[in-house]
């Protein structure tokens, strides 16, 4: 990709630059302060889009020259198109095509090409990265599986993983950290602790196990208490049923006690009002049937024993016998006279004192019958409770105390709190039991989120930049590698390497330990090795002023020798005279912000 022709206007010290390069290999040089710089970073800026200088977009306007409203840079290509910056928005325009970070090596490589030292500045996993994208490292999920087994990991894990590594380690590592991390938490949640690796160990619940033969003996011991309870309730329950019973049948006997005390008073009044109604019924049936002759045989004795009086012996001609006979029988006229009525009134039609007096004698008669009826009502229940007092008697079971009911429900409450105890001990039984399960169980889980943790860090340190990817491309490192020894060897410097641990060396020697032109040749080396392998084919090397002379004159053989492989290579250092171009490289000089010239004589 080779560039013809670059412009700067107003760019940090440029004033006006214009190249049209005429060679692959430019050196373009100029006193300290010159514009060297600014030309090299206003192509770097042109080209990547990426700021130099400063980090912000709000500070490109610090970027324009001095005293100037704007800036602009243009990179023509032999290929027609044309990368455009304009300051101060900072916005990047490629006409003719598409801009150089079409291809992925092209985004990897394109950095360090424009900045060699960028490399080496970068850290590890950015330099790891690079060659990945550089070097086309695919992902071989089979590969990968493999590789994860031969590091012990579970094939559970393997397979939760797999899928994600399709899109890539980076994805794969965030995936398998946040999974670490969820069986970090997991682990805390069981625990109730931070977790840490070696607490995470033997991490385990102290709990004292409780065998089931005690639970069993405490349950038994339980029920049978709650047995007891069951029972004496129910004798309870019948002793209090009995002695309910009890009480109301001696309610039942003290009432029945008082209607039978009343049954002779009953039936000698009932015999008096029944003497009563009839005298009264007899007057009434006297007044109220006529002057009809009494009939029957009391009515004659009574009338033959009448005439018999009559007709006796002179009183005073009787003996003491006779008189008592004549005497009784006196009486016994008195009687009937008083039930039946006076035998004189025997056959006579009622007077009218009789029928004067009639409605009070049916009147009373009424009440004589409805005072019968009540009699013979109270005798009824009068008899009724005396043989409903007798039944009770005769079926009253044995008699149940206060005592006995007061003592049982003593005993109930006995061995409710007795079987309130044992609960309470089983309780305590069955919760030491739990505890003791669940501190098994939580320390297993414990283990198993151990576990997780554990696989899940190594899945995240395999699909980290040093694991998994690392062996990838310590295996795909070779033709780089090789590549860097075939420059190093071209230009008769140190050999450059990249160890798999993203180390640069030089001769075997680390990179901070090499001296500052050693730096340079190394960053150049690896910058012309990206920039061939992806096929960007441009390279900036700026400072080439730090080589000594004979140092210069190596590196431009070497790009001399890359003509094939390099397209465009743009040299930049402080010079003190400007140096003439020839056929191979072009010699351009910068003198306060401008292009002094293209064909300068050769510095002293």
């Amino acid at each position: 990709m080779k560039i013809n022709a670059i412009i700067a206007k107003n760019f940090q010290g440029l004033r006006h630059a214009g190249l049209s390069l005429s060679s692959r290999i430019a050196l373009i040089a100029g006193d300290n302060g010159a514009g060297k710089s600014s030309l090299r970073d206003a192509i770097a800026m042109a080209l990547s889009g990426l700021p130099s200088r400063v980090a912000k977009k709000k500070d490109f306007g610090q970027l324009v020259m001095e005293g100037q409203k704007g800036a602009s840079v243009s990179v023509e290509f032999d290929d027609g198109r044309v990368a455009t910056l304009k300051l101060p928005d900072g916005k990047v325009v490629f006409a003719g095509g598409g801009a150089l970070e079409d291809s992925e090596s092209f985004r990897a490589a394109l950095p360090f090409a424009l900045n060699p030292a960028a490399f080496a500045a970068a850290d590890p996993d950015a330099r790891r990265s690079a060659l990945f994208a550089l070097t086309g490292c695919g992902v071989d999920e089979r590969g990968v599986e493999q590789r994860l087994l031969e590091r012990g990991v579970e094939q559970r894990y393997i397979d939760a993983v797999l899928p994600v590594v399709g899109a890539g380690f980076p994805a794969a590592e965030a995936d398998a950290k946040r999974r670490a991390t969820e069986a970090r938490g997991a682990w805390k949640g069981v625990t109730g602790e931070v977790y840490g690796d070696k607490k995470a160990e033997d991490w385990s619940v102290d709990a004292v196990e409780v065998p089931d033969a005690e639970i069993q003996r405490a349950k038994s011991a339980a029920q049978a208490v709650q047995d007891e309870i069951g029972q004496c309730q129910q004798s309870l329950g019948e002793l209090r049923a009995r002695k309910q019973q009890q009480d109301d049948r001696q309610r039942q006997a003290a009432k029945l006690t008082e209607l039978a005390a009343m049954l002779p008073r009953i039936r000698n009044k009932l015999k008096q009002d029944q003497l009563d109604l009839a005298n009264v019924r007899d007057q009434v049936e006297s007044i109220t049937a006529g002057p009809v002759r009494r009939v029957g045989l009391v009515h004659d004795l009574a009338r033959a024993l009448n005439v018999s009086l009559t007709m006796a012996i002179p009183f005073g001609d009787m003996n003491a016998e006779q008189r008592g006979h004549l005497k009784a029988a006196g009486q016994v006229l008195d009687q009937y006279s008083a039930e039946h009525g006076s035998l004189a009134d025997d056959g006579i039609p009622p007077s009218a004192q009789d029928l004067a007096r009639l409605p009070d004698l049916q009147h009373s008669l009424d009440m004589m019958s409805r005072a019968v009826a009540n009699d013979e009502r109270d005798l009824k229940i009068a008899e009724d409770a005396e043989a409903q007092l007798k039944a009770l008697s005769d079926g009253a079971a044995a008699p149940v105390s206060e005592h006995e009911v007061s003592q049982l429900a003593e005993r109930i409450n006995s061995l409710q709190d007795s079987h309130k105890q044992l609960a309470a001990d089983l309780a305590r039984l069955l919760e030491k039991h739990r505890e003791a399960a669940e501190a098994v169980q939580r320390t297993k889980q414990a283990a198993l989120h151990h576990a997780d943790v554990q696989a899940w860090s190594a899945v995240t340190s395999a699909m980290a930049p040093d694991g998994i990817p690392a062996e990838i491309l310590a295996e795909a490192l070779r033709p780089v590698n090789d590549r860097l020894f075939e420059l190093s060897q071209m230009a008769g410097w140190s050999r450059v390497q990249i160890s798999r641990e993203m180390d640069i060396s030089a001769d075997g020697r680390l990179y901070g330990l090499l001296s500052e032109s050693e730096q340079w040749r190394a960053d150049c080396v690896i910058a012309l090795a990206l920039s061939i392998m992806s096929g960007l084919r441009i390279v900036l090397l700026d400072r080439f002023d730090v080589l000594s002379m004979a140092g210069r004159g190596q590196l431009l053989d070497l790009l001399e020798g890359l003509d094939d492989q390099i397209d465009t290579a743009l040299v930049f250092g402080a010079l003190k005279a400007a140096p003439e171009s020839d056929e191979i490289v072009q010699a351009i000089w910068i003198q306060d912000g401008e292009v002094a010239g293209q064909d300068l004589a050769k510095a002293a």
